[in-house]
């Protein structure tokens, strides 16, 4: 059965603070990529060398593994209208800061104060957004709650290379500053206070090993394949983090008042759609990241002839966002979320299949095209996953899916790290051989990325098969009560 978005005339006023919402989440995400391609010219001016510039970069992740947590509990007691303009003050404060730094030091400590406000705004956004709409009107709504994720890791690559090339490094921080600016005066005059609860209650020893938990498995992760698996400077924190972790999920079960709402696991379809999450966050980051240095590598291109390549997918999964959503409520789940994965699993066999002398254009279409997989995917899954909890859970509920959203990109760039580089090995590459650096024989880096792609498609294999068992309790219930209502017919 059916059911319909409530119809309204005109302009939803409520596209506004969605708007603001958006822009906030997108100028954290952002700079989590941005950063990336300006590095050299950090370095050259700093006159630092790779392993302390390294640090401009991961402590931006550890501040925002540090603050998501605690999203959830500060919304509820301070409101969460005031703490999103607090971060979001901070946000972009780190920024100019960070365009005015005066050495590598000053640099890296501006940017932790940088991750500290940014890391809220999406949580924080999300939550606010869910405070002004009904869980039936969700899919049509959250097309553009999407947008930062999918959009901020492809622009960013894009935007930085051509503020490097054109202007200076210093810019992709001080761009920040009028932005920022504009979203703070309308979050104050368009965003509404939440209720405040000031018998809300701090998880101290979830925050304590949340804190050692999620640092030490995002540096691990994301430092593993340059320091090395090995490495006790690798080993030491991801074993400390894993641990830290078993205790934090048993701390927060036993906490009638959590960090972070782990017992939502314990709903069948919330954990099926953290499953199917996983997937296409192991096939948005795994494009993401390969695509990037392959045309790089194999093609020779520049960091923003690369952006320009990349672009139109992230457009065309926002349109198959916003398709999916506005049919979210007509089909349900189930048909978009199989239809996505079907998508994704033959764009993604397409891509294994490009080499050196493969068009980029063409590149650029399958890439596209895999935008329509993802985007009728991401939506659905997320909409049936927030229909399962709770409106009061909700503030923690969207901290936790955003440490997992962190943690899935960590793990999906490992792996993926870890197959390429042990794939050229396989296929007899020079000893030595590096894809980051070009150092390997572009055939060699051909197959390596082949096989990067075709572990892709396993994964959305399982997807697909993972689809066929998801729907949603909001859209089945006016069916269930019609079956309930419907009069007995007399038997013949």
């Amino acid at each position: 059965m059916a059911v319909a978005t409530p119809a309204r005339k005109g302009i939803d006023p409520r596209w506004l603070p969605l708007g603001v919402t958006t822009i906030g989440a997108f100028m954290s995400l952002l700079d989590s990529t941005i950063v990336n391609i300006a590095l050299p010219d950090i370095l050259g001016e700093f006159k630092a060398n790779l392993d302390n510039g390294q640090l401009v970069l991961t402590v931006y992740l550890l501040a925002l593994a540090l603050v998501i947590p605690l999203s959830g509990f500060l919304g509820e007691r301070i409101g969460m209208k005031r703490l999103y303009i607090i971060t979001l003050t901070l946000f972009t404060a780190g920024s100019v800061l960070c365009g005015f730094a005066w050495n590598l030091p000053s640099l890296i400590l501006f940017r932790a104060m940088q991750g500290l406000g940014g890391g809220m705004l999406q949580p924080l956004g999300q939550a606010i957004v869910f405070t002004l709409i009904t869980p039936r009107e969700r899919g049509y709504f959250m097309g553009l709650l999407g947008l930062p994720s999918l959009l901020a890791p492809i622009l960013g690559p894009t935007i930085g290379g051509y503020l490097v090339e054109y202007s200076t490094w210093r810019m992709i921080f001080l761009i920040n500053l009028p932005i920022g600016a504009l979203n703070i005066f309308l979050a104050w005059r368009l965003l509404k206070e939440t209720p405040i609860r000031v018998d809300a209650r701090l998880d101290r020893v979830g925050l304590a090993l949340s804190a050692i938990a999620f640092p030490c498995v995002l540096i691990a992760l994301s430092q593993g394949e340059s320091v090395g698996w090995t490495s006790p400077f690798i080993l030491a924190p991801l074993a400390v983090g894993v641990i830290s972790l078993g205790l934090f999920i048993r701390a927060e079960l036993r906490n009638s008042e959590p960090l972070l709402k782990v017992r939502l696991f314990a709903n069948p379809m919330f954990f099926l759609a953290m499953l199917i999450i996983f997937v296409t966050q192991f096939a948005l980051f795994g494009v993401q990241y390969l695509l990037p240095i392959f045309l790089q590598t194999a093609h020779s291109l520049s960091a923003a002839e690369t952006g320009l390549v990349l672009l139109p997918s992230g457009f065309v999964s926002f349109i198959a966002m916003n398709a999916g959503g506005r049919l979210y409520n007509r089909v349900g789940p189930k048909p978009l979320a199989i239809a996505g994965m079907a998508v994704l699993l033959v764009t993604t066999l397409l891509l294994s299949r490009i080499s050196e002398t493969t068009s980029p254009w063409l590149i650029a279409a399958f890439a596209s095209s895999r935008g329509v997989g993802v985007g009728l995917c991401v939506i659905p899954v997320n909409t049936m996953a927030y229909n399962t909890v709770a409106q009061s859970d909700m503030p923690r509920a969207t901290a936790m899916v955003n440490v997992l959203f962190r943690i899935f990109g960590s793990i999906s760039t490992a792996i993926l790290t870890a197959v390429i580089v042990a794939s050229l090995g396989w296929h007899g590459a020079p000893a030595g051989s590096s894809f980051t650096d070009g150092t390997a024989p572009v055939h060699f880096m051909v197959k390596a990325f082949s096989d990067g792609f075709l572990l892709m498609a396993f994964f959305a294999v399982i997807g697909l098969a993972l689809s066929f068992f998801v729907r949603d309790r909001i859209l089945d219930e006016p069916r269930i009560i019609s079956e309930r209502e419907r009069p007995e017919m007399p038997e013949a």
